[in-house]
């Protein structure tokens, strides 16, 4: 995922979404289950719309400034009110050419496991290439250097991104 803040541009990895209600303490409860689409369920529920709120959590892992990627944290954070993107797979491949930014996620401190973070993380920006192989191949090289001294959390790693 992305936001922009021209001339800057953050980079970030999802790691939790959740949809819940507006009022603290109330579940959100599935509805339309007749309906056939997203759209069908609120147009006859219209109300969901302000009844409910999409929240994701996301760590930072690169931004762009000026054309130049970098793989290390931004110098300001994302604004309040910024709009979220996901990235096109050209966009994936190009900041994928570098494996810098799996250290952020390695020493990051996450309420989520950090190995099926970066697994999935991983096989996600593997869409992005033809020769899918060769990509994993070579971020399991990147792993393998990174977590030398981890040898549970590599393996961990690596057969989860085996799939």
């Amino acid at each position: 995922m992305k936001t922009r803040d021209l001339p800057l541009e953050l980079y970030g990895i999802v790691y939790n979404a959740a949809t819940t209600s507006l009022e603290p303490g109330r579940r959100p409860i599935a509805r339309g289950r007749e309906e056939k689409t997203e759209e069908d369920i609120y147009r006859s529920s219209p109300q969901l719309l302000k009844l409910l709120k999409s929240e994701f959590e996301v760590v930072v892992v690169g931004h762009k400034l000026d054309d130049k990627l970098c793989h290390y944290l931004p110098p300001t954070p994302a604004r309040i009110h910024s709009f979220v993107y996901q990235c096109p797979p050209e966009e994936v491949k190009e900041f994928s050419q570098s494996f810098d930014f799996l250290n952020i996620i390695i020493n990051a401190r996450l309420p989520v496991s950090t190995e099926e973070l970066i697994s999935a993380c991983i096989r996600q920006m593997s869409q992005a290439y033809e020769d899918r192989h060769a990509f994993l191949v070579a971020a399991g090289k990147e792993l393998a250097i990174l977590l030398s001294g981890n040898l549970n959390q590599l393996k961990a790693i690596l057969g989860r991104i085996r799939g």
